[in-house]
């Protein structure tokens, strides 16, 4: 039996999206899944090729790339590897998903309800193997035979074969499978499934990697907002420049309002994500699972990371408004101090005319 190979290229879309109709209240939406030409990886030819694009809510595509290869856990490696090295028809993989991202973000478009300046343009593509049930009767002993090459797979170590004992130790692999005979396993670079429920695991890992994603592309966002908050920071007025004062206020009043708006939509997808994902509410095998792989992309670290970029931000906006604000009363205690001083000047002038 073949091994099944699914490729999976993220992309930001620069939106949030709401969906309508019978989505209304799902996580994603499918735009199309057609044939595609044969794909071919170091004089291989793979045929029955096919692909599917789905838009998640918070913002982030997925392009799913579906074909089938002989079972080899050594050709599985080396893929796994080196998936830029792969070409569908005469393109390659990269170019070929490139091309379809301006694509997909325009039919994205009818279903945004925010959109951000910018838009992380980083792309790279994630490889999952699903095996044949019939390769793997007992996955604890599948996993001590093949070793090192499931490692390859997994952890994109293109040099699997001369790994030490020192990498196993420190890093090693373990099987979430819940019956002896089902392996699932899962890190960075790669994942290895041999399970009836197959389906349903390759949509939580493409949920999290999306998730993943979406979270790239919000540091992206915030690390360009925390530049410009910087750089107006730097150039605050001093209150004798009062005449600069009003405009650079009402800047960073409408800088702070454009951010409010982005964190609104940052935070609500951030804690409604989770709290959405079919399936897995009454299975305790896949929330466990899930939280595996919440783990292995680091998606909780990456959480905490946005909100400290989040509250950095907010408060420099408010610190600027606030020395803006301090520095125009400054100002106008010294106007009025010097309109009082000009005033007792004026009256001690007209007394002393009066005299005379």
């Amino acid at each position: 039996m073949k091994t099944q190979v699914v490729l999976f290229f993220p992309f930001d879309l620069g939106l949030e999206l709401d969906f309508a109709g019978e989505e209304a209240q799902s996580m994603t939406h499918e735009i199309y899944a057609h044939a595609l030409p044969p794909i071919s990886f170091n004089s291989k030819l793979y045929t029955e090729a096919n692909t599917e694009s789905h838009l998640y809510r918070f913002g982030v595509g997925l392009i799913q790339i579906n074909f089938q290869m002989e079972f080899n856990l050594n050709e599985c490696a080396e893929l796994s590897c080196n998936v830029e090295k792969l070409f569908i028809g005469k393109t390659a993989i990269a170019e070929w998903c490139q091309k379809r991202v301006n694509e997909l973000i325009e039919r994205a478009q009818n279903f945004a309800i925010h959109r951000y300046d910018l838009r992380l343009k980083e792309s790279e593509t994630f490889p999952a193997f699903i095996f044949h049930p019939s390769h793997v009767k007992n996955a604890d002993h599948f996993i001590r035979q093949h070793y090192k090459a499931l490692y390859g797979i997994v952890a994109g170590e293109p040099n699997f074969d001369m790994l030490s004992d020192f990498v196993f130790t420190k890093d090693p692999l373990t099987n979430l499978g819940y019956y002896e005979n089902e392996l699932i396993l899962l890190k960075r670079f790669g994942a290895v499934i041999s399970s009836s429920e197959f389906d349903t695991l390759l949509d939580l890992v493409a949920l999290s990697y999306a998730q993943y994603w979406s979270l790239k592309s919000y540091h992206f966002v915030l690390d360009s907002e925390v530049d410009s908050a910087q750089k107006l920071l730097d150039r605050l007025p001093p209150y004798y420049k009062f005449w600069e004062i009003p405009s650079r206020y009402l800047r960073f009043s409408q800088d702070a309002i454009d951010f409010g708006k982005d964190k609104l939509s940052i935070v609500d997808s951030l804690y409604n994500v989770s709290k959405n994902i079919p399936k897995i509410d009454m299975d305790w095998h896949l929330r466990t699972i899930y939280k595996d792989v919440v783990k292995v992309f680091n998606i909780d670290e990456l959480y905490k990371t946005v909100e400290i970029k989040l509250n950095r931000i907010e408060e420099s906006y408010n610190q600027a408004r606030e020395f803006l604000s301090t520095n125009f009363f400054i100002l106008l205690d010294i106007i009025f101090a010097l309109w009082l001083v000009w005033g007792i000047l004026d009256t001690i002038l007209l007394l002393y005319i009066a005299k005379k």
